[in-house]
């Protein structure tokens, strides 16, 4: 039979061991669930970026093609006219059928005009544009986030003007956007102007583009004054800058 014994000051180096290699696991433990999280935003900011390439795609295609339609609208009319032989242009029946394919070619070149008005294509704002859209550093926390639009500062009271046709949506306020613009533009577009100090519009109107909708301001959640604008398709936030947007400023 042996016997140990241990002194106080044994005792006091073994406890504390043993709460230091606890310590030391539960850090372990910590880093690698906080490893795990990260990498798992990570995988989300990813997809988010992968489903706004692909709604830009489709937003790209679909304008190419509006422009390319309108574009050979005045091709299509001459024509048409031209094939047809000269004795029917002069004649009663000629010059109504004439007339009826005038109409329906107005008509489509009308619905043509209304869609590329409707589609967003020059900026709301004077300005450099400091954040874009993608993956950030948050100035709140320091931890990465997905930054949803343009950031463009500019001194509290600018006009911010309409990039498109399209009907307000919604005037608000809330803590973190402040004074808050939406306009729907159709075709599943939208467009969303943060942090005004004012709205020149109200739900239900409907704008023109280079039509002032509000000014630029500092409420809500900012470090200073600039306007955050996000473009919208079927509720993706997309970057404008990708082929979208004109070179120039914005009309007014």
């Amino acid at each position: 039979m042996r016997r140990l014994v241990l002194s106080q000051k044994s005792i006091r180096y073994l406890l504390a061991g043993g709460v230091f290699l606890v310590a030391i696991g539960g850090w372990l433990l910590g880093d690698y669930l906080w490893m795990k999280w990260q990498k798992k935003g990570l995988k989300e900011l990813r997809m988010e970026a992968l489903a706004q390439r692909e709604q830009l795609s489709v937003l790209q295609d679909q304008t190419k093609n509006l422009q390319l339609l309108l574009t050979g609208w005045k091709g299509i009319q001459q024509g048409v006219q031209a094939s047809l032989p000269s004795q029917n242009r002069s004649s009663f029946n000629g010059h109504l059928a004439i007339k009826e394919l005038e109409r329906g070619l107005a008509s489509l070149r009308s619905e043509l005009e209304r869609l590329i008005a409707s589609v967003p294509v020059s900026m709301p704002i004077k300005g450099r544009i400091t954040s874009g859209v993608g993956t950030r550093l948050s100035p709140w926390t320091g931890k990465p986030e997905f930054h949803s639009g343009l950031d463009l500062p500019n001194p509290v009271g600018t006009p911010v003007y309409a990039p498109a046709d399209g009907l307000v949506e919604s005037v608000s306020v809330s803590n973190g956007n402040g004074q808050m613009v939406v306009l729907n533009h159709g075709q599943g577009i939208t467009t969303q102007y943060l942090h005004l100090s004012k709205a020149t519009v109200k739900k239900g109107d409907r704008v023109r583009k280079g039509q002032q909708i509000a000014e630029s301001g500092n409420t809500g959640k900012t470090t200073s004054p600039h306007l955050h604008y996000e473009v919208r398709v079927n509720g993706t936030p997309i970057d404008p800058r990708a082929n979208l947007l004109k070179q120039g400023s914005p009309s007014s």
